[in-house]
């Protein structure tokens, strides 16, 4: 979404209703908040039309989907094979978030793994040996305090 877009307090509410349950009806979303299904219908295709909305989805939990450790991975990289080095991580499915960082490392990773063993077998067999990196700094979660998407 670029910034030629503002959303007003209805578009807000809209995205909160749906943050709560991406599976509420227009029904419901309108009994709750005040505003005509058609109303909502028409500013649900208009945000995803202009990227506000960019994808309808779930999120399973960790321990069902047997992803119980995580991993916060910082990557130094050869500045020559970095683009590379990016698309090659994003490759790797364990592999949830990458992101261009400034500061002294280069890219910012979320990795996922079903057990100690298996991060380490990923970072030693799958993320360490992608030509272009240069140094790799890992950092094991033992508590989940937070996880939310980025506010409405």
């Amino acid at each position: 979404m670029g910034n030629s877009f503002d959303l007003d307090e209805v578009d807000r509410g809209i995205l909160h209703h749906l943050r709560q349950n991406a599976r509420m009806s227009l029904q419901e979303m309108s009994r709750k908040s005040g505003i005509s299904d058609a109303t909502i219908q028409f500013r649900l295709k208009r945000m995803k039309a202009n990227g506000v909305i960019e994808r309808f989805t779930i999120m399973a939990s960790p321990a069902a989907t047997g992803h119980v450790v995580t991993a916060i991975m910082l990557v130094q990289t050869d500045a020559e094979r970095h683009d590379k080095v990016t698309i090659d991580l994003a490759k790797i499915p364990e592999i949830t978030e990458v992101y261009g960082i400034l500061g002294e490392y280069d890219l910012f990773l979320k990795v996922w793994s079903k057990s100690l063993e298996e991060l380490n077998a990923l970072i030693n067999d799958r993320i360490r040996s992608i030509d272009g990196i240069e140094d790799l700094h890992e950092i094991v979660v033992v508590k989940r305090a937070k996880d939310k998407a980025p506010p409405v």
